[in-house]
């Protein structure tokens, strides 16, 4: 159960992904005034809500539910402002996700009737969707990133079950990213301003093969990234402003991409332990859960100079630190050592590595923090339970000063 729910909470935090990159904002996190919780808002019949994405001046999106509905809606809120705003699906479609925001307000996700057949989306700042062209026989795409241009990246799947590394322009122009040779697969994850983009490809046909990390410069040209010394494969997760990437490699004769790796700008790569890694600064500070020492999962952050720092965990069981700005400060979650899993607490570290709880919404102490922006704004959910402690409602939630 917790490893389902750990996968959710990536996806989830997977999408704060200029965020880590950009340059400092001028306001400063304050240490003397404690955050305060906000449920953020839904349309009128809206049950359950989760954020995707965050970006510098407090813009979050994500997705909602309505009841009777098997599927999602987009919207887009700001941390300072009541009300919302929904990005809604394409002409004659029902459901819609944005996954990720630019720091100029750009939106990418999907939108579509039935899964598989999804459609990239890109909104402008204004939330007009606009339909993201795939290749011919293509069955669905995804958008993964978005940057302050525009530009998005992300890929199409193909009824021979590869996937095809596509970058969007911000015309709208739809480039196909070439892969290594000898691979026939890939897919394109983070884009960062500069236009740099990161990923892996892979052969699919045959025997098949471990992912090769891999980078695409702005004029689309693929390179490799290195490996350490008896790793075989590698899938990266993002790319930093000053070109800080960060993914998952394993070890040959294994197949579990269970390896926290770190590249520098220059092509250096570091293996960080085992782990699962969620969020990288523009310091080539990196954090997640490490599963060096509990194979729930330690807090952890694993710092450029090379050294793991387990962080505190008052619940005293496991967790895991989801997001971290640039100015050290990192965000999560933590869950109980006994009793329903899905009950998590919604955790702050400071950047000396002291622990903060975020406080309670009005559903209760439950939560989980995904993602902080540089000014401190945090983004992620609260739970309501039920009379018997179960877990009923989850709702978009910002924490701020």
């Amino acid at each position: 159960m917790r490893a389902s729910r750990s996968a959710t909470l990536a996806a989830a935090s997977a999408t704060a992904l200029l965020l880590l990159g950009s340059a400092p904002v001028a306001v400063a996190e304050s240490a003397e005034r404690p955050p305060t919780s906000r449920l953020l808002p839904l349309p009128q019949g809206g049950l359950h809500s989760f954020v995707k994405g965050l970006n510098r001046s407090g813009t979050i999106v994500g997705e909602y539910y309505v009841a009777g509905s098997d599927g999602p809606l987009g919207i887009r809120w700001n941390a300072d402002r009541p009300g919302y705003t929904p990005l809604a699906p394409l002409a004659g479609e029902k459901f819609s996700t944005a996954t990720a925001v630019s720091d100029r307000g750009w939106a990418a996700g999907v939108s579509y009737n039935t899964r598989p057949g999804a459609n990239p989306v890109r909104w402008t700042p204004g939330a007009t969707p606009t339909r993201l062209a795939l290749p011919d026989g293509a069955v669905g795409g995804n958008a993964a990133a978005v940057n302050n241009s525009g530009v998005v990246v992300g890929d199409a799947a193909g009824a021979d079950n590869r996937s095809h590394p596509l970058r969007w322009r911000s015309d709208g122009g739809r480039t196909d990213l070439p892969v290594l040779p000898g691979d026939d697969s890939g897919t394109a994850v983070s884009v960062n301003n500069a236009g740099t983009a990161v990923g892996w490809t892979e052969k699919r046909e045959g025997a098949g093969g471990p992912a090769h990390p891999v980078r695409w410069n702005a004029a689309g040209a693929v390179s490799p990234l290195p490996l350490p010394a008896g790793f075989d494969g590698a899938r990266t997760n993002r790319i930093t402003e000053n070109g800080w990437i960060f993914g998952h490699g394993r070890l040959a004769g294994s197949t579990a991409y269970d390896r926290v790796l770190v590249w520098a700008a220059d092509g250096t790569v570091r293996d960080a332990g085992r782990g699962r890694g969620y969020g990288v600064n523009r310091a080539g500070t990196a954090v997640g859960a490490s599963l060096d020492d509990n194979p729930y999962g330690d807090t952890a952050r694993w710092n450029a100079d090379g050294t793991r720092t387990v962080l505190d965990n008052p619940a005293e069981a496991a967790g895991e630190v989801l997001g971290i700005n640039n100015r050290g400060t990192a965000v999560g979650y933590a869950w109980p050592p006994a009793g329903n899993p899905a009950l998590d607490t919604a955790l702050l570290w400071k950047p000396d590595g002291t622990v903060v709880q975020l406080p309670p919404t009005p559903l209760g102490r439950y939560g989980a923090a995904f993602m902080i922006n540089d000014a401190g704004v945090v983004a992620g959910f609260a739970v309501g339970t039920d009379g018997a402690g179960n877990a009923t409602t989850w709702r978009a939630t910002v924490w701020k000063r």
